[in-house]
């Protein structure tokens, strides 16, 4: 509303407090009806945040757009720019001006405390590291993420922003899905290699007549691990009305088939958070024998994808390449595990920097592949030899943080449902997938973080809204 010559931010919901506080006045009577109330507001109230506004589409068009990974910018750190990147840059100066302008205010929240303890952890591993200049670069990489969780804490504090993003992340789901298949497809009709840009190489897998897909990602793991959380989101929309009964059957039935097509160890995420999910759905529905075993099937094969990551086939061709007879080896992951324990054993309390590689493994992949090996595959680990366990305990708190809550409810309000979904898709995510991935860095882990940092603040929900007195 306009008030004394400046413009401000009056949510229709708290229409009638605030026009209580006003003088009657030509277009503000001083008595209205609830249902004329309402209608007035609308009209006459309706608010001016051209940049807010925009900050929350520029988030939602950054979340879209995160599985676009194969069409870099540059690389820059040992990491790769992408298209997200530079909308990314976008919407925080978008959100700086609409803070400056006084059309958002900045959200507080105890979510700063622990971000600050985990970069102060970081910095200080940058200044103890053998190769200051690397880490310092890396460092870079470390602020971006960290910003990514700030801005989607900040930006999304209604349930028409929740919605937008949400939506915004189906429709990357979209995108995947339809890339994966895609893939399939044309493996099938014989568009193989390089030629086929949706595919993945085998891996640790053995070679065969079978696609590895990974969409519009770098790798199959990612993908995975992005579409296992698209699920839990699509179940919470459709548990909220956002989606309509024929379409998230068929999006959930489209997901469902790419991810299987990723072979990833990912699939044990997503079978653990459908069970999560289901567990509490039955339980609110009093079919407790029915959650029981919802979530007892979700935990067994979430435990079976755990062990398939201790042992791996061999290569069919050794170093002569001859063929060898099959028989089971430690996987690489396992040998990157123990490399990685090695180097924090070396650098116990601040890592070997933000810059370094945690492990260093020559591995020969089922596919007969020679790889070196410089990825932790474990998130604790990569973070535990880079920063040390200092930093291990600073993303420890933050995890905590996030995750302390544990109201599980998929009925009821939006912002309800989204946080169980959110909270579900961040312990099989980042937790249980951590122990076969490294994902510190990946970009719709730090989006998932400040969604669920925003969905917990019950005391800030809401709260970019200028309040009116007299």
């Amino acid at each position: 509303m306009v008030l004394d010559g400046r413009s401000w931010i009056v949510p229709p919901e708290r229409t009638k407090c605030y026009l209580a506080m006003l003088r009657p006045t030509q277009n503000s009577p001083a008595s209205l009806s609830s249902s004329s109330e309402a209608a007035f507001a609308h009209r006459f109230y309706e608010p001016r945040r051209y940049f807010s506004t925009a900050s929350e589409w520029f988030l939602a068009l950054y979340i879209a757009v995160l599985p676009l990974m194969q069409w870099t910018l540059f690389d820059h750190f040992d990491s790769t720019v992408v298209v997200a990147d530079a909308v990314f840059l976008a919407a925080c100066c978008v959100f700086v001006v609409a803070l400056l302008r006084g059309e958002l205010t900045w959200r507080p929240g105890g979510f700063y405390l622990v971000l600050g303890f985990y970069a102060g952890v970081l910095f200080l591993s940058t200044l103890a590291a053998a190769d200051r200049r690397a880490s310092a670069g890396k460092l870079f990489v470390e602020a971006y993420v960290l910003a990514i969780a700030i801005l989607t804490f900040n930006v999304v504090r209604s349930e028409r922003t929740l919605k937008l993003v949400t939506q915004a992340w189906m429709v990357g789901t979209v995108l995947t899905v339809v890339a994966g298949i895609v893939g399939v497809v044309l493996f099938y009709c014989r568009v193989r290699g390089a030629a086929n840009i949706f595919l993945s190489h085998y891996g640790t897998l053995l070679p065969g007549n079978y696609p590895r897909i990974r969409g519009l990602f770098l790798n199959m793991n990612m993908c995975c691990n992005y579409l296992s959380v698209s699920f839990l989101l699509l179940l919470a929309m459709r548990s909220v009305g956002w989606i309509g009964r024929s379409a998230a059957f068929i999006l959930g039935a489209a997901i469902v088939i790419a991810a299987v097509f990723t072979f990833s160890p990912g699939l044990g995420g997503l079978a653990l958070g459908t069970g999560l999910w289901f567990w509490a759905d039955y339980r609110e529905r009093g079919r407790g024998v029915a959650a029981r075993n919802a979530l007892l099937a979700g935990i067994i094969v979430a435990f079976a994808f755990v062990v398939s990551m201790l042992v791996s086939p061999p290569s069919l061709f050794g170093p002569d390449e001859r063929l060898q007879l099959p028989h089971l080896q430690p996987s690489g992951r396992l040998l990157c595990w123990q490399s990685a324990l090695r180097t924090t054993w070396h650098h116990p309390w601040l890592g070997d920097g933000p810059g370094s590689l945690p492990a260093s493994v020559d591995y020969l992949t089922a596919s007969g592949e020679q790889q070196h090996l410089g990825d932790a595959h474990n998130t604790f680990l990569s973070i535990a030899a880079k920063d040390g366990m200092l930093g291990l305990a600073a993303f420890a708190a933050l995890l905590i943080f996030l995750l302390r809550k544990m109201h599980l409810q998929t009925r009821g309000s939006p912002r309800t449902v989204l946080r169980t979904a959110v909270w579900i898709g961040l312990l099989q995510a980042l937790v249980y997938q951590g122990l076969g991935g490294s994902w510190e860095h990946t970009r719709h882990i730090w989006v998932l973080i400040g969604l669920m940092a925003a969905l917990q603040a019950d005391g800030t929900y809401e709260s970019g809204y200028l309040c009116v007195t007299e």
